[in-house]
């Protein structure tokens, strides 16, 4: 029999939990369903981080499109003033009250300046939703404004406007 030191650590060791042992059908019933709250949790914390994700592609593709009919404004605006320099002689007859309507496939006009306002009609309706536009000419000044409606990106944004203002020489 065992004494004095040697007895204690033999006791300890010989009664002392087992860490390698398999759990006792009582411990076992304690941790039944802890797995499947881990897997609810790691779903939701999944579900938060996919429904994020799609609210940023949402919001990225609304922000393109926006871009996307700011540039094609810009172009436009600067296509007539391009047109208005090219024949400064005429450059009162390029003012208009508002070009809006439809997209149609006007035909051009006689003179250069009939031909330039009908292109420039045919961009603006053809190119931006529901789009608005008007040239205004003092003096050499020529101000081209351009409006269209944001509601098929966003159903309660309101219309967007371009103005770009340009002395013509």
């Amino acid at each position: 029999m065992p004494t004095g030191k040697f007895k204690q650590r033999h006791h300890r060791a010989c009664h002392a939990p087992a860490r390698n042992r398999a759990p006792t059908p009582r411990a076992r019933a304690r941790e039944y369903g802890v797995s499947l709250v881990e897997v609810l949790i790691a779903v939701l914390v999944l579900s938060v981080g996919v429904l994020g994700a799609a609210s940023l592609q949402l919001n990225a593709m609304r922000y393109s499109a926006s871009a996307g009919y700011s540039t094609q404004a810009a172009i436009i605006s600067r296509d007539i003033l391009d047109r208005m320099r090219a024949n400064p002689s005429a450059l009162a007859s390029y003012a208009t009250a508002s070009i809006s309507g439809a997209c149609t496939a006007s035909a051009g006009g006689a003179s250069i300046v009939l031909a330039d306002i009908a292109d420039f009609t045919r961009a603006v309706t053809c190119q931006l939703p529901s789009a608005d536009a008007s040239i205004a000419v003092a003096g050499r000044r020529v101000t081209v404004s351009i409006a269209w409606s944001e509601a098929r990106i966003r159903a309660d944004a309101p219309d967007t406007v371009f103005v770009v203002s340009s002395v013509v020489r």
